[in-house]
């Protein structure tokens, strides 16, 4: 039987899956650059040896000045998915070894000069969260032959970068049916700001998913809004002031959702058994609020996997990857 060495080399994605890591940390262990001399180090050792997988120097030498930064730009540290992002990324990086250097911009101009700020310190890879509206591609696209750049979510405008984004039609999908198997007849929609691609997106993609489930909507109930609890709170204080309400609220964020909670409860109504609210982003707020609050999970770990994985790739290879979110059911939305 002919041996592993006479077939062709292993690749790192192998060793990367044989050891159970990130392709980057795959990397860092055999390049010594990961200086912790600890299981996981001996795994990826371990694996490399069985694949007969040996680092290609040559290749390693392109980028010899590695600076063990990873740069991340988001637009604010409050934001339910910015933190979410943030949660999952910061300990897979400091695992590594690497330091996570971090940007906040609310605004296109300041994650401009965020961005600037991040390459001139020559981070080995940058993650860069849009804020509503911005756009990107001209600072994307100044360095997009010298530092791998993932955007994560948004509208993707530059096509010389890679784009790990979620699946919003297979959440909204996942919503709805749910909904309706859960007897509701009639939705609403707090969508976020109106000005932001994700926002408008949503919004038609949930008219597309209440009309193919056969379910009802009013164009008076469905809303463009800050993510705040206030605004969930005012929203639906003037929603069930008027004739007529749906029999389910669903909402762009958490803390939207808990406003609208807030807010029945102060009607007098219950909820799930008088309405039922679904959130997005699962946040602590879903797990902790009472009733728990039904919520949209996305993929944290995956997007943190695939982004360090498109930025160990390198610049020059821009690859667009999407992730399905997960319906975490709980008592908000279900029959009592």
């Amino acid at each position: 039987m002919a041996n592993r060495a006479s077939k062709s080399q292993a690749s790192i994605v192998e060793v990367a899956t044989l050891a159970d890591v990130s392709t980057a940390t795959v990397s860092r262990v055999l390049s010594g650059r990961r200086t912790k001399d600890d299981e996981i180090a001996a795994r990826v050792r371990k694996a490399a040896a069985e694949l007969n997988y040996s680092v290609n120097y040559a290749a390693s030498a392109l980028r010899s000045d590695v600076t063990n930064t990873i740069g991340l730009v988001i637009p604010t540290a409050s934001d339910n998915f910015s933190a979410g992002l943030l949660d999952a990324l910061e300990p897979i990086v400091d695992d590594d070894s690497r330091q996570l250097l971090l940007g906040i911009g609310a605004d296109e101009a300041t994650q401009i000069d965020r961005i600037d700020a991040l390459c001139s310190r020559k981070v080995d890879g940058l993650i860069a969260v849009t804020s509503a509206g911005a756009d990107l591609s001209r600072v994307f696209d100044k360095y997009a032959d010298t530092i791998p750049i993932v955007q994560v979510g948004g509208r993707q405008r530059s096509f010389r970068t890679n784009m790990v984004s979620i699946d919003e039609n297979t959440a909204m999908e996942a919503i709805i049916r749910h909904l309706a198997e859960q007897g509701v007849h009639s939705v609403a929609y707090l969508a976020g700001k109106e000005v932001s691609f994700e926002s408008a997106e949503l919004f038609a993609m949930f008219h597309t998913q209440v009309r193919a489930a056969g379910l009802t909507t009013d164009s008076d109930w469905n809303r463009f809004g800050d993510r705040t609890v206030s605004r969930g709170f005012d929203c639906t204080i003037r929603l069930f002031g008027e004739r007529g309400h749906p029999d389910a609220i669903v909402c762009a964020d958490d803390t939207i959702a808990f406003g609208v909670m807030m807010a029945l409860h102060a009607l007098g109504m219950n909820v799930p058994e008088d309405i039922k609210v679904v959130g997005y982003n699962d946040s602590p707020i879903a797990s902790a609020s009472l009733p728990t609050m039904t919520s949209v999970r996305p993929p944290y770990a995956q997007i943190v996997s695939e982004s360090l994985r498109l930025i160990e790739s390198g610049p020059g290879h821009p690859s667009h990857v999407s992730l399905p979110p997960q319906l975490v059911v709980r008592v908000s939305s279900t029959r009592r």
